[in-house]
C-alpha cells in the first residue's frame, strides 16, 4: 500500500484546524498574476474577489500556492483574514497595475501576512488534483503533498545574469537553509556597484558595495527593514509609499575585487551615476 501525506496533517500537527484554511492557486504564467509577481504584488493581486462566495469569508487563513505543472503547486505564502468590505477606487494600491478592478462589483479581503510555515515557501509542493480550474478550495480536501524539496545548494548563475524583484534577493540573501549558500557565497566575496530599478516609474539608483561582506551585506540592508539602505531619496520614497521597496529589482553593475579600496569602488560608482543619469533624472541625491 502506497504510503501518502496530506496536507491536512501539516495544518493538524501544527495546531491549525483545517476547516480554517482557504487554499488559493495562482497560475504562474497567467498574464495578470505574472505582471503582479513581478511588481511585488500577489497579495494585493489576491484579495480582490468576486461576490457570492462564501468559503472565502469564512476561512481565517488563506493559504497561497502557485503552480509548478498542470496539477502540481508550491507553497508561497499564508495570510490570515481580518476583514473584507466591498471594494472601492478609494482601496486601489499604489501602483496596482488594474486599477479598473476596483471600478466592479467585486470584494476586497484584507489579507495579513503571517510568518505560518514560511520555511516551507518555495519547497512544499502540493498536488492541487484534477479540478485546476477552482482556484481556491477548502483545505479540508484531499491535497497530497508531492515533495518537501531538498534545500541543496543551488548553483550559482553568475553575476551578470543576476535581475531580482525584491522578493526573491530578500529571499536568496536571507536564506538560512542552505540552499542559496553558493549564491551568498559569491556575492560575499566581492565588492562592486549595483543597480536598483524602481519598477513602477523605471528610475534607477546606482550603489556601491565597499564593506568586508560585500555585496552581500549591502544588499541585506535592503532586504530587512526599514528597506531604504540609508539612502536619502528612497527614505523619502518609502515615506510616502511604504511598500515601494517591494516593486525594486536589483542588478550588479560591475564586480570588483575585494582587495579595492573605498575610494577606487566610489569612483566607479561615480562613473555609473554620470552615465545612467541618476542624480538628476533617478534615485541618487550626489
Amino acid at each position: 500500500m502506497e504510503t501518502r501525506l496530506l496536507l491536512q496533517d501539516i495544518l493538524q500537527i501544527n495546531g491549525i484546524d483545517p476547516k480554517d484554511v482557504l487554499l488559493v492557486r495562482h497560475v504562474r504564467e497567467r498574464p495578470d498574476f505574472k505582471k503582479c509577481r513581478e511588481m511585488g504584488l500577489i497579495r494585493e493581486y489576491t484579495q480582490v474577489q468576486g461576490n457570492n462566495k462564501p468559503l472565502l469569508k469564512k476561512c481565517k487563513y488563506w493559504m497561497v500556492f502557485i503552480s509548478t505543472t498542470k496539477t502540481n503547486c508550491e507553497f508561497y505564502k499564508m495570510y490570515s483574514l481580518k476583514g473584507f468590505s466591498p471594494i472601492s477606487k478609494h482601496n486601489i494600491p499604489e501602483g496596482f497595475p488594474y486599477p479598473e478592478w476596483y471600478q466592479q462589483d467585486v470584494t476586497l479581503y484584507e489579507l495579513e501576512e503571517t510568518d505560518l510555515f514560511s520555511d516551507l515557501k518555495n519547497k512544499l509542493i502540493i498536488s492541487w488534483g484534477t479540478s485546476t480550474q477552482s482556484w481556491y478550495q477548502s483545505a479540508t480536501n484531499n491535497k497530497r503533498i508531492m515533495a518537501i524539496k531538498d534545500p541543496e545548494p543551488k548553483k550559482f548563475i553568475g553575476y551578470d545574469k543576476i535581475a531580482w524583484d525584491f522578493d526573491d534577493m530578500e529571499m536568496i540573501v536571507n536564506d538560512e537553509t542552505g540552499e542559496y549558500q553558493k549564491y551568498q557565497t559569491a556575492l560575499a566575496a566581492v565588492k562592486g556597484v549595483y543597480l536598483i530599478q524602481d519598477t513602477a516609474d523605471g528610475k534607477l539608483y546606482v550603489g556601491s558595495a565597499y564593506g568586508d561582506d560585500g555585496i552581500l551585506g549591502r544588499w541585506r540592508q535592503y532586504a530587512n527593514f526599514p528597506y531604504h539602505g540609508g539612502n536619502k531619496k528612497m527614505i523619502a520614497l518609502l515615506s510616502r509609499h511604504k511598500n515601494e521597496y517591494r516593486k525594486f529589482r536589483f542588478c550588479v553593475l560591475q564586480i570588483m575585487s575585494m582587495a579595492a579600496s573605498k575610494d577606487e569602488v566610489i569612483a566607479v560608482e561615480q562613473q555609473y551615476k554620470r552615465k545612467f543619469g541618476t542624480i538628476d533624472f533617478g534615485l541618487n541625491d550626489n
